[in-house]
């Protein structure tokens, strides 16, 4: 057993160094793992700038003033762009309509690097609690793929919601018609 942790051991760290020696001048940084305080085994891990360029992102969202961020959402709402998209009984196709105003909020959020999106998913009050967490998520899931295609996946959140959040209590068609939904929300 020991031999087996052993190769593996040797293994990760061949590994390791020759990934060093091909990082081509890539940020590396280097760990040292305790085993229970008895043993360190050093490690590297490689690629940091991703991450850091990512906290980096977070902090210029941080750092934005409100009334910044408050004047370029209000200026997206002046345009008249849809906030909420809604969808047919149980399904989550989008239609041409609803494609064009998912690229109206992709050039907003081209031109806004800073800002954040969370997709929040909904579904009417139909269907078992978790079908209709899935389904709200599949809805959510369906906007995101959408505006992936023009690279911005990584400021996007998608959050299910299911039937907890009706917009409307209404038991009849009228009131599940607004509950099924994809909302919009900046951060």
């Amino acid at each position: 057993m020991k031999l087996l942790i052993i190769l593996s051991l040797m293994a990760v760290l061949s590994g390791c160094s020759i990934m060093d020696k091909f990082s081509s001048g890539k940020s590396t940084k280097k760990v040292v793992i305790e085993d229970k305080g008895q043993n360190e085994i050093p490690a590297i891990i490689g690629e940091q700038s991703s991450f850091e360029w990512q906290e980096s992102q977070e902090k210029s969202v941080a750092s934005m003033p409100k009334q910044e961020k408050e004047r370029i959402l209000s200026a997206l709402e002046a345009s008249d762009v849809s906030f909420t998209l809604y969808f047919d009984f149980n399904a989550d196709e989008i239609s041409k309509d609803a494609t064009q105003e998912i690229i109206k909020h992709v050039q907003f959020m081209q031109d806004n690097p800073q800002i954040r999106l969370h997709l929040e998913g909904h579904a009417d009050a139909r269907g078992t609690r978790e079908y209709n967490l899935a389904l709200a998520e599949n809805r959510a899931l369906r906007v995101k793929e959408v505006m992936s295609l023009y690279h911005i996946a990584d400021r996007i959140k998608v959050i299910s919601y299911g039937e907890e959040k009706p917009i409307s209590k209404i038991d009849n068609e009228i009131g599940w018609q607004k509950n099924r939904r994809v909302e919009f929300v900046y951060k």
